[in-house]
């Protein structure tokens, strides 16, 4: 009788230990999974940042794409680009441009004063530098707030000369 029930409390040492084995593997792998889960939504987002702003800049040069109607400018003392069309014999010029933290847009009459502030946060980044390559191609770089850094190019699709041209 004493053997067994020594062989009663092996078998219920067996069935314990295979159970926290198991709750020990459960508890290991949702660690893991939620620390894959929490790279991969950063991830996500950091590209969703740099591929909208880019998205969006791109967008606003490619509606504007007349003669000279994209150029380089400041507003204000910071960069910007400048995106110039006549409405019912009116000039506005919209701004595209970084300032506290956002990629802001600014439309306004060109005889219109108004401070960077003024302008539409677009999304949230740490760094909207640009250069003009030449006369059809602008190249830019974001800066998200995560710190990773993107960089395109955009052509413009008419330059100089023919208004006609494409």
């Amino acid at each position: 009788m004493n053997r067994q029930q020594e062989h009663h409390i092996i078998d219920i040492l067996f069935v314990i230990a295979l159970f926290c084995i198991f709750a020990l593997s459960a508890v290991f792998l949702i660690t893991v999974g939620a620390n894959i889960y929490g790279k991969t939504v950063s991830h996500m987002e950091d590209n969703f940042n740099c591929r909208t702003s880019f998205a969006y800049v791109t967008l606003k040069i490619r509606q504007a794409d007349q003669n000279g109607a994209v150029s380089v400018g400041e507003l204000h003392e910071l960069p910007a680009i400048l995106i110039t069309e006549t409405v019912d014999d009116t000039r506005y010029i919209t701004y595209l441009y970084q300032c506290n933290g956002y990629l802001k847009e600014l439309m306004v009459r060109e005889d219109t004063p108004l401070s960077p502030e003024a302008g539409q946060d677009i999304l949230p980044v740490t760094e909207f530098s640009f250069e003009e390559v030449n006369d059809k191609l602008l190249a830019f770089t974001i800066t998200t707030t995560d710190g990773s850094s993107c960089r395109l190019f955009v052509s413009k699709r008419s330059a100089g000369g023919d208004s006609n041209a494409n």
